[in-house]
C-alpha cells in the first residue's frame, strides 16, 4: 500500500492563499464640511518706526503702539485676548552701487498688536481705527466661532458616512460583502475657512460712518481614511 506523502511546503502555501482570500480589504477616503456663522474676528496690525539708534525706533515704535492700544478700547473687544509684546529691531542698509558697498541707515522697529473683535457689527469701525491711529499694516481678519470644534465633529461623521458609502459601492462590483472597519485615520486639525463672501464683502454706509464688513460663512471640513475588512463570498 503506498502512502502520498503531502509537501509541508504545499500546505503551507494553500494557508497563505486561503488565509489571503479571507483578508482582503478595501481602503477609501472620505470629506465632510460643515458651514456655520462666523461669530468674532481677531484683528492685527503692525507698527514701524525708523531712527538712527535702537533706542529711538523702539520708544517711537512704543508711541505708535500706546495710540493704537488707546484708540482700540472703545472697541467691543476681549481684553484678555489682546497681545502687544512682540518687538523686532533690525538694521537697516541699502546697497552703495557707486563704492559697492552696504550703508548703515539706523534701525527699524516693529510691534505688533492682535486681538478679538467679539461683536463682527463693529469689524468696519475696527479697521477704520487701526488704520486711523498710525498702524503700519493691518492684516485682513480671521474669523472665527464657538461652535468649530463641534462643527468638526459633525464634519468627521459625514466623511466616515461617504467613506463607507464608496466601500459599499466597491464591495458590490467585487461581489463581497463589507466588514468591519480594520483602521480609522484623520489628518490635523484645519482651521475653519472663510468660504466665498455669500452676502458682499463690504456693504457701504453713509459717508460719515466706518464701512461695514459682513463675512461669509465658516466652513470646517474634515477628511479620513478608512480600510475596511470584506467577507469573502
Amino acid at each position: 500500500m503506498s502512502k502520498r506523502i503531502v509537501s509541508p511546503f504545499l500546505i503551507l502555501t494553500a494557508l497563505l492563499i486561503s488565509m489571503t482570500a479571507r483578508a482582503q480589504m478595501i481602503s477609501v477616503q472620505g470629506t465632510g464640511t460643515v458651514k456655520i456663522e462666523a461669530e468674532f474676528a481677531t484683528l492685527a496690525a503692525t507698527v514701524i518706526a525708523d531712527a538712527q539708534t535702537a533706542a529711538l525706533a523702539q520708544s517711537a515704535a512704543d508711541k505708535q503702539m500706546t495710540a493704537l492700544l488707546t484708540a482700540i478700547g472703545a472697541l467691543p473687544r476681549d481684553e484678555q485676548s489682546i497681545d502687544a509684546g512682540r518687538l523686532r529691531i533690525q538694521p537697516q542698509y541699502r546697497w552703495n552701487s557707486a563704492t559697492n558697498e552696504q550703508e548703515f541707515q539706523g534701525y527699524q522697529a516693529t510691534r505688533d498688536l492682535s486681538f478679538k473683535l467679539l461683536e463682527l457689527t463693529a469689524l468696519g469701525e475696527a479697521l477704520q481705527t487701526l488704520s486711523s491711529a498710525g498702524a503700519s499694516s493691518v492684516s485682513p481678519p480671521q474669523f472665527g466661532s464657538s461652535q468649530a470644534e463641534a462643527a468638526r465633529k459633525q464634519a468627521l461623521t459625514i466623511a466616515f458616512d461617504h467613506a463607507k458609502a464608496d466601500a459599499l459601492a466597491l464591495a458590490n462590483a467585487a461581489n463581497t460583502s463589507l466588514g468591519a472597519p480594520e483602521t480609522i485615520s484623520t489628518g490635523s486639525k484645519p482651521m475653519p475657512l472663510l468660504r466665498g463672501q455669500t452676502r458682499g464683502d463690504m456693504m457701504a454706509m453713509e459717508a460719515d460712518r466706518a464701512p461695514r464688513y459682513q463675512p461669509g460663512q465658516l466652513s470646517v471640513s474634515a477628511t479620513i481614511s478608512v480600510t475596511f475588512n470584506t467577507n469573502g463570498e
